[in-house]
């Protein structure tokens, strides 16, 4: 497993570097934009550049983090690699400069999703004017947990999205001949009538191969949390599955079944009738740990999206190299077999790994996807300067 090589010391030290590029960079932009510093008011120009200047900047500034990835010393910091980037040892929260911090929660305050920068910004109600993540001591009384614990810490609908992106494309590229990795936004019942009208038109183009499906998505509109499952159709058949694995990732005492085990069987039922009940069985890997009231707030984990295009991986991979199992396999063979396939949360053993290693997985996961996303912007910026040098 990745170790975390880089120490409060050094990650401290290019912060500063940072904070000295932001400054010049935003004192140049000063002085070519004196008419737009709308919050300078009386102060003077240091105060300004330390208090208001990235605000203002975001504010007059079309398409602001494309303009700041422009300078390519803050590009190369930005989109630094996860050995570069120190994390906070309670929290897991990585250790960020604090323009740097400003850029991400003023850039969640923009309706572009493409500016939600995953897991790097808090929701703007626990911002600062200037961009800062308050402290946890401003919030009301009784509220010290909000921080950790109302979905909000370092998350947004936008920058989840982004991140189902980045895990999409990965996973339906396994797409190939009779597996189709189904991975698209909106909820499980979609996806399964996707099943059956799939099935009903590969019967009528006389196709006769079973087909697996694996499907990764929200479990319905009231309850958002992420699922994944196989479901194994036979064109003769398009109205009914074959087989029906269902995956979830909620910490659980096996065999009980997860916490939403009756909206897996409620979206099933919706789409091929009460009987599908019968034959659904359950795949579930424990693997995230949802807080208890009255637990340190720090250890609630956000990370099924991870968790589910993990299994959706190992599903899609046990497919391709071992159908037979997949077709008539037990349940704790496929279950075994999914763990050879999922190392970032199992040992070679097949232990799980315990909470700090999943932690780790993830933590780097989640970086990764915001370095995705500030990828994507530079491909972008590249892509035009291309086509003004031409």
């Amino acid at each position: 497993m990745h170790e975390n090589l880089c120490t409060k010391e050094m990650a401290e030290a290019a912060n500063n570097r940072f904070e000295l590029e932001m400054y010049k960079c935003l004192h140049t932009w000063v002085w070519g934009h004196e008419d737009k510093t709308i919050l300078r008011f009386n102060q003077s120009l240091n105060n300004y550049l330390a208090n208001d200047a990235l605000r203002d900047f975001f504010l007059n500034t079309q398409h602001p983090i494309q303009a700041l990835l422009e300078n390519d010393f803050i590009a190369c910091h930005l989109s630094r690699e996860v050995e570069n980037v120190y994390f906070d040892s309670e929290s897991g929260d990585p250790l960020l400069a604090r323009t740097e911090q400003r850029i991400y929660n003023l850039a969640r305050r923009m309706s572009m999703e493409k500016m939600h920068i995953p897991f790097r910004s808090v929701h703007p109600n626990k911002q600062t004017e200037a961009g800062d993540t308050a402290d946890v001591n401003t919030y009301p009384e009784n509220s010290e947990e909000i921080r950790y614990n109302s979905g909000n810490h370092f998350i947004s609908r936008p920058a989840n999205n982004n991140v189902f992106e980045e895990n999409s494309k990965r996973c339906i590229a396994k797409s190939e001949g009779n597996l189709h990795v189904l991975f698209k936004r909106g909820y499980l019942e979609d996806r399964l009538q996707d099943v059956k009208e799939f099935t009903g038109a590969l019967h009528t183009a006389g196709e006769t191969r079973l087909q697996f499906m694996v499907i990764y998505s929200r479990h319905s509109p009231q309850e958002g949390h992420y699922g994944v499952s196989l479901v194994i159709m036979d064109p003769a058949s398009p109205n009914f599955p074959k087989r029906v694995m269902v995956c979830d990732t909620l910490l659980k005492e096996l065999p009980q079944h997860p916490r939403w085990w009756n909206h897996f069987i409620a979206e099933y039922s919706q789409v091929f009738g009460g009987a599908v009940a019968e034959i659904i069985e359950d795949l579930s890997h424990p693997l995230q740990k949802v807080n208890i009231k009255g637990e340190n707030p720090y250890r609630h984990d956000w990370d099924c999206p991870y968790y589910a295009a993990s299994m959706a991986d190992a599903l899609a991979e046990l497919v391709k190299s071992w159908p037979e199992l997949m077709l008539n396999g037990s349940i704790d063979e496929i279950h075994n077999a999914m763990k050879y396939k999922m190392p970032d949360y199992y040992h070679q053993n097949l232990e799980i790994k315990d909470r700090p290693g999943l932690q780790q997985a993830n933590r780097l996961k989640r970086w990764n996807s915001g370095r995705e996303v500030i990828k994507e912007l530079l491909m972008e910026l590249a892509a035009k300067r291309l086509m003004n040098f031409k």
